[in-house]
């Protein structure tokens, strides 16, 4: 587990230890308030695991987790993607409704998918508007809309995926 900031690694360290104490991933049935604190979007912390989800999350069991990899347009929780991260993936998150911005992100992500990366691409309207956060555990990018790029996209996802792989899925 990365418990060390890493400098040379792209995105900002998330200290879980520091926000959740040593039991930081913890599975609950409960919801979590990430808003307000370095953790939103979430790169970590307690999760829901109470059994596989669904292939969408409309009408997905309470408290399930991990979330199938892929491309949603509905909102996962985001206790459900803790889950997902610590089994080795990297969850992008984004506000914003351009359709020709998120046209371009899904078709990064569903080649990473179709390459055999472990991705989640999901709404979350609980961070600012008109951004995007890609995170992996204990590591976040997250940046307005106007400053993605390809470039950066692919040096998060080449970095971070499969690095924290708790559970052995890569």
């Amino acid at each position: 587990m990365e418990t060390e900031p890493e400098p040379d690694l792209p995105g900002e360290f998330v200290d879980l230890p520091e926000i959740y104490g040593e039991g930081i991933a913890p599975h609950v049935t409960r919801s979590v308030d990430f808003v307000g604190d370095e953790n939103n979007p979430p790169a970590g912390g307690p999760m829901f695991g109470n059994g596989a989800c669904p292939d969408e999350p409309e009408g997905a069991p309470t408290f399930c987790g991990p979330a199938p990899w892929g491309i949603y347009r509905m909102p996962w929780e985001p206790e459900t993607l803790n889950h997902n991260m610590e089994h080795a993936g990297v969850v992008v998150w984004y506000n914003t409704s351009h359709r020709e911005f998120l046209d371009g992100l899904e078709d990064a992500v569903e080649d990473r998918l179709r390459d055999g990366d472990l991705m989640v691409m999901t709404p979350y309207d609980r961070m600012e508007e008109e951004t995007v956060a890609i995170t992996s555990w204990a590591r976040i990018d997250k940046f307005a809309v106007s400053e993605y790029s390809e470039d950066r996209f692919d040096e998060f996802v080449d970095a971070h995926a499969c690095r924290y792989d708790a559970e052995g899925f890569c």
